[in-house]
C-alpha cells in the first residue's frame, strides 16, 4: 500500500466520502480515505429502505451506551453510529429535512462568516437532486424523492393540522417550515434503493486513480510534529493506523489530514493525538500537544419521546388505514406481500414509512395564557452560565440560551419536531427498539416528539490511551436543563391532548379502558395528558421515564471562536495545529432543527469548497 498521499481523510462516512469525492476531482491531488468499518453497499439491509433498522446494533454500528443519565432517572441509553462505508447515512432512516434559516443564521452570528443560511443553501444544492410526482430538479449525486401518498394517512395528518389552525403544507427544503410537512427521503426513485455517499459520490469517484479507500482500518491517532524550537503550532504530518493484520503503521499526508470520523470519534481521535484537555490527557499518559478543554464538549442531541395509540376498530379494518404492524410481527403473508411489492418498487419496503412530520412552536405561544406560561418558565429556569454544571465557555452558554429563548418566544419558529408513523414505534428503557407486542393483531399509530433546540449540553471523551479500547464516556446530559423538561413535556401534552384528539385523526384512534398503548402512557387512549396541572406532571414523568436520544449528535469539535470554546475556526482548521481540519457534524456549533443528515451534506460540500480554495 502507498505510504504517502496529499490528503488523508479519517472516516469514510457521510461527510468523509463527500469531501474525498470533491477533492479527487482534481487529478493532481491524491486522496486516501481510511474507514474503520466494512463496505456494505451490496447488503440488502443497507439498500432496501424499509429495512433501515436492521443494521442498528449490528457490527455495522458502533453500538455504544451513554453514561447513566440523571435527567432520565439514571438510565443508560443506546447510541447508534454507523461503522461502515457511508457512515450513519448507510443505516439511518433516510429522512432529509434541512434546518431552519434562523438556525444556520445563528451559526454565522457566533463568528462563522460564510456559514449562514444563504451560503449553506448553495453548498447543499450541490449534494442532491429531487424527484417529485410532477418533476425532477437536477442538482447533486444524492437522490431524493417525495414518496407517492398511499392510503388516507397522509391526508389525515395534513387535515388534523389544518383543524388545529396550523399550516398544513410546507416545503421541507424551504428552511421556514411551520406546521405539517412531508419530508423528502434519500431514496433513488429509479432503483427503489437507499441513496447515500457509498452508492453515489463514491461510485463516481472510485474509478479515479488518485482516490484510494481503505476499509476495516482503524486510525489510532494523528501524527503531529512540534517545531524544533518549541514555538508556533504543531503540524499534522499523517496518521497512525492499524489494519486487519493488527500491525500499527503510518501513512503520510503531504498537505492535510481531515478528520471526518463523526461526532463521537473525531474528538476521540484528537484526544488520542494529544489535542484536548490537559488534565484528561495527562491522566491517561498522553503527551499534551494542544491544551484545549473544549474538545469533546458541547455535545448536543435531540431528545425524543414516542406515543403509540391503538387504532379504532373501523380504522383497523379499513385497508386505507393500513399500518406496518403485521410486517413488524413478521407475519408470513405480510412479508410475502411486501417482498412482491418491493419487486415493483412499491410497498412498505420501498420507503421509510416515517416522512410525515410537524414543526411546531411552543404550545400556546399565540395565546395570552401560553405567553404567560412561557414567561414564567423562562424566569423559573434561567441559569447563570458561569456556574452551569458543564465545561461550556460562559459566553457560549449565554449565546446558546439567548438563541433558544428567541425560538421559544416566536410563534413562527419551531421548538418541537413531530413524526407521524402508521405503526408501532417504541423504545425500551435502554433506548433500543421495543418489539411490537406479540400474539395480537392490533394496529397502531405513533406520534414521536423531539425537542428541536435542547439547552442541555454534554460531552464525549476517551477512557484510555488506546484507540483499540472501544470505551468512550458519552454523557449527553439529556434533560439536564430544566427548561428542556418543561418544553418537551408541553409538546408531548400537545401531541396527546391536541393532535391525537383533533379530527380527523382522533376518530381513527381507540379510546376507553380497553385501548392499548406504548409503555408508561396513560390508559384510555388519547387525552391522558390533558388534565391541567395533573396532566402536565404526567407528561413530565413520561418524558423522564421513556425519552431517549435521537441519532442526531452534533457539536463536539465546535466551529466557534476560541473565547466561546471553539475547536475549529470557520475554515475548519483545528486551533493550534497546522494542516489539520475537521469536517463532519461535530463542527456544528448549534444542533439543527430536525434530522442532521441534510445539514451534514451541506457542511461537507462547504468544507470541500474551503479546502479546494486553498490548493
Amino acid at each position: 500500500m502507498a505510504s504517502e498521499f496529499d490528503f488523508v481523510i479519517v472516516g469514510g462516512g457521510q461527510a468523509g466520502l463527500v469531501v474525498a469525492s470533491r477533492l479527487s476531482e482534481d487529478p493532481s491531488v491524491s486522496v486516501l480515505v481510511v474507514e474503520a468499518g466494512e463496505d456494505l453497499t451490496a447488503d440488502p439491509r443497507t439498500m432496501i429502505p424499509g429495512m433501515w433498522t436492521q443494521l442498528q446494533s449490528s457490527s455495522a454500528d458502533w453500538n455504544m451506551m451513554t453514561t447513566p443519565q440523571k435527567g432520565l432517572g439514571g438510565r443508560e441509553v443506546h447510541v447508534s453510529q454507523g461503522r461502515l462505508l457511508g457512515g450513519s447515512a448507510a443505516l439511518n432512516g433516510m429522512i432529509f429535512t434541512v434546518s431552519s434559516e434562523s438556525n444556520l443564521d445563528a451559526w454565522a452570528q457566533l463568528g462563522n462568516t460564510g456559514w449562514d443560511w444563504a451560503s449553506m443553501s448553495k453548498s447543499a444544492a450541490k449534494a442532491y437532486s429531487v424527484t417529485t410526482p410532477s418533476k425532477k430538479v437536477e442538482g447533486g449525486p444524492i437522490q431524493l424523492v417525495v414518496p407517492e401518498e398511499k392510503g388516507k394517512w397522509p391526508q389525515t395528518w395534513r387535515d388534523t393540522f389544518a383543524a388545529l389552525g396550523l399550516p398544513a403544507d410546507n416545503d421541507p427544503l424551504s428552511g421556514t417550515i411551520l406546521g405539517s410537512a412531508f419530508n423528502t427521503e434519500a431514496i433513488d426513485p429509479a432503483t427503489g434503493t437507499r441513496s447515500y455517499p457509498g452508492n453515489t459520490y463514491l461510485v463516481a469517484a472510485r474509478s479515479r486513480p488518485n482516490l484510494t479507500v481503505w476499509t476495516q482500518t482503524l486510525v489510532e491517532k494523528v501524527v503531529l510534529e512540534k517545531p524544533s524550537d518549541g514555538k508556533g503550532d504543531a503540524v499534522a504530518t499523517g496518521v497512525a493506523y492499524r489494519g486487519s493484520d493488527g500491525q500499527t503503521q503510518t501513512v503520510r499526508a503531504r498537505r492535510e489530514v481531515v478528520l471526518a470520523a463523526g461526532v463521537l470519534h473525531s474528538p476521540a481521535v484528537l484526544e488520542l493525538s494529544g489535542i484536548g484537555g490537559a488534565g484528561l490527557l495527562a491522566s491517561l499518559g498522553i503527551p499534551v500537544i494542544v491544551d484545549n478543554p473544549h474538545v469533546g464538549e458541547n455535545l448536543q442531541n435531540h431528545v425524543m419521546a414516542t406515543l403509540s395509540f391503538e387504532l379504532a376498530d373501523d380504522a383497523s379494518s379499513d385497508p386505507e388505514y393500513d399500518t406496518i404492524d403485521a410486517l413488524a410481527r413478521q407475519d408470513p403473508a405480510a412479508l410475502a406481500a411486501a417482498m412482491a411489492d418491493y419487486a415493483r418498487q412499491t410497498g412498505p419496503l420501498a420507503r421509510t414509512n416515517c416522512n410525515a412530520t410537524g414543526h411546531l412552536p411552543f404550545p400556546g405561544i399565540s395565546t395570552p395564557a401560553g405567553q404567560r406560561d412561557l414567561a414564567q418558565l423562562l424566569d423559573d429556569t434561567r441559569r447563570n452560565p458561569a456556574v452551569a454544571d458543564d465545561k461550556t465557555a460562559p459566553a457560549f452558554a449565554q449565546a446558546h440560551e439567548a438563541y433558544v429563548r428567541t425560538v421559544l418566544q416566536s410563534p413562527a419558529l419551531a421548538s418541537g419536531y413531530y413524526f407521524g408513523f402508521a405503526g408501532w414505534a417504541q423504545y425500551d428503557a435502554a433506548g433500543k427498539w421495543l418489539t411490537i407486542p406479540a400474539g395480537g393483531a392490533e394496529k397502531y399509530f405513533t406520534i414521536a416528539v423531539l425537542l428541536a433546540h435542547p439547552l442541555s449540553r454534554g460531552s464525549v471523551h476517551i477512557g484510555s490511551a488506546s484507540a483499540s479500547d472501544p470505551r468512550l464516556a458519552i454523557d449527553p446530559k439529556y434533560l439536564a436543563h430544566e427548561l428542556d423538561v418543561e418544553v418537551l413535556a408541553r409538546h408531548v401534552r400537545f401531541a396527546d391532548a391536541a393532535l391525537a384528539s383533533a379530527p380527523p385523526l382522533a376518530a381513527r384512534l381507540k379510546r376507553g379502558p380497553a385501548s392499548k398503548h406504548g409503555p408508561n402512557a396513560p390508559d384510555g387512549g388519547p387525552g391522558g395528558f390533558a388534565d391541567g396541572a395533573t396532566g402536565l406532571q404526567r407528561a413530565r414523568d413520561f418524558v423522564r421515564d421513556t425519552a431517549t436520544g435521537a441519532a442526531h449528535f452534533t457539536s463536539t469539535c465546535a466551529m466557534l471562536p476560541q473565547k466561546l470554546g471553539g475547536v475549529v475556526d470557520p475554515s475548519l482548521r483545528v486551533y493550534g495545529v497546522a494542516n489539520l481540519r475537521v469536517c463532519d457534524a461535530s463542527v456544528m456549533p448549534l444542533t439543527t432543527q430536525g434530522n442532521t443528515m441534510a445539514t451534514v451534506y451541506a457542511v461537507a460540500e462547504r468544507g470541500a469548497e474551503i479546502i479546494k480554495a486553498d490548493l
